[in-house]
């Protein structure tokens, strides 16, 4: 008989989990806002690890308006090329490519995952608008803030850094005390290519049918080691630019408005904080749209990912900062692997030992991607630092190989029984 699904959040995560899992079981999902697939917002990249999931579930590459990623540029401050790679995950894995998307077109795929009749089970039920106050992890209930209670076999939370189903596995505990602040902010802004064609010093990037990737700017004094600036395709037509740097004011901002997000910048404040570092045509690329200031967070390490009826997947239990470009990508094979894990469970009975190995299969991998995020933000724990530090050859095979939780849970039972042996030994 199939489980009964409740999902709590409509996102990326949300919405993935969806797709996997209506598969065989009875979907919800409640969505606090409205989802609107038309609005122009940020880029980011599903890379190869988690793209490669996407293929192989139905996700059509046509629909998303993406580029393939083929470069990753290293420019001095004074916009000298320091290095060029190609990266091409395809001719170097032998698997999928890694792409650049706008967030909107790849979550309007993912409902199509979620709902369409094009794939197996009955589509997902997506409830809109519907904010969850409220949730009995033991009892596997929900309450909506206008008065609704729903009921399931399995709740998932998928609803995000300020997760309401966090708290309750949790049993009420303060919602913002999981989350970490890191003294990092970042600069938004966009701009076409065609902004930058005339560019001489840009000509690497005006040509996304040939290359395409992500330009890093790092400065040479180690006094501004927090920043740096970043631009990257997010379409055949757009760049995002970002620039990292401290909150300073921005700090008091962001609390008094209880928001991460500080909108309408002026370029004066951008050139402020990069000048005289980093050259003008790097600052230029604000220049052609708003500038908004996102506070960067992640959550503290998080041991109890479950309790009773309910499980916490994606930024709700591994929220990670930008720098290893790889939130989105870890969130979709937390999604993967639920539907894997679930795919042949039908009796509440059995979820207890399907959530225990859900755990023991994503959490060494994640906390291995966080480590690695706080490393290229220079923001290591004593943790961190006790260790040596993880190259880029070592998180690129563990990372960009992953072919998902079937092969996954095949090497954890190998390692696992391995290790039996050696202690009988």
């Amino acid at each position: 008989m199939p489980l009964k699904i409740i999902i709590c959040g409509g996102g990326i995560g949300g919405l993935t989990a969806a797709g996997y899992l209506r598969a065989k079981h009875h979907v919800t999902v409640l969505e606090r806002g409205t989802l609107d697939f038309t609005i122009n917002d940020y880029g980011l990249s599903v890379v190869s690890n988690s793209f490669n999931l996407l293929q192989k579930a139905g996700i059509k590459p046509e629909n998303l308006d993406m580029v393939v990623m083929t470069h990753v540029w290293m420019r001095s401050a004074k916009n000298e090329e320091l290095k060029t790679t190609h990266f091409d995950t395809r001719a170097r894995f032998g698997g999928a490519p890694s792409v650049l998307v706008k967030r909107a077109k790849l979550q309007r795929e993912l409902m199509r995952f979620a709902t369409s009749t094009d794939f197996a089970g009955a589509p997902a039920e997506i409830i809109q608008n519907c904010k969850v106050t409220q949730v009995n992890a033991a009892a596997g209930k929900v309450w909506t803030e206008d008065g609704r209670l729903f009921e399931g076999d399995l709740i998932v939370g998928a609803d995000g850094i300020h997760s309401i189903v966090r708290s309750a596995i949790f049993e009420g505990r303060d919602i913002l005390s999981f989350i970490r602040n890191t003294d990092t902010l970042t600069f938004m802004a966009e701009l076409t290519v065609e902004d930058i064609r005339s560019d001489p010093s840009f000509a690497y990037l005006s040509d996304t049918s040939t290359a395409a990737g992500l330009c890093s700017v790092h400065p040479t004094s180690d006094d501004l080691l927090n920043q740096r600036i970043l631009f990257y395709h997010t379409s055949p037509h757009g760049i995002q630019v970002l620039g990292y740097t401290t909150e300073k004011e921005f700090s008091e901002k962001f609390d008094t408005a209880k928001t991460a997000i500080v909108r309408d910048i002026p370029i004066s404040r951008v050139v402020e904080e990069f000048s005289p570092e980093f050259a003008d045509e790097f600052l230029n690329l604000f220049r052609h749209s708003k500038i908004d200031a996102w506070r960067i967070r992640d959550v503290v390490p998080i041991d109890k990912w479950f309790s009773g009826k309910a499980l916490l997947i994606g930024d709700a239990v591994h929220a990670v900062t930008p720098h290893a470009g790889q939130g989105c990508n870890i969130t979709i094979e937390d999604a993967e692997a639920l539907g894997y894990l679930l795919r042949d469970v039908e009796s509440p009975d059995a979820i207890p030992a399907v959530l225990r190995q859900f755990v023991s299969l994503r959490k060494d991998r994640v906390g291995f991607v966080k480590r690695r995020s706080r490393e290229l933000g220079h923001k290591p724990t004593d943790e961190d630092q006790a260790k040596e530090p993880i190259t880029n050859e070592e998180f690129a095979r563990k990372i960009y190989t992953y072919q998902g939780a079937e092969q996954a849970l095949r090497a954890l039972e190998t390692s696992t029984a391995g290790a039996d042996r050696a202690e009988v030994d």
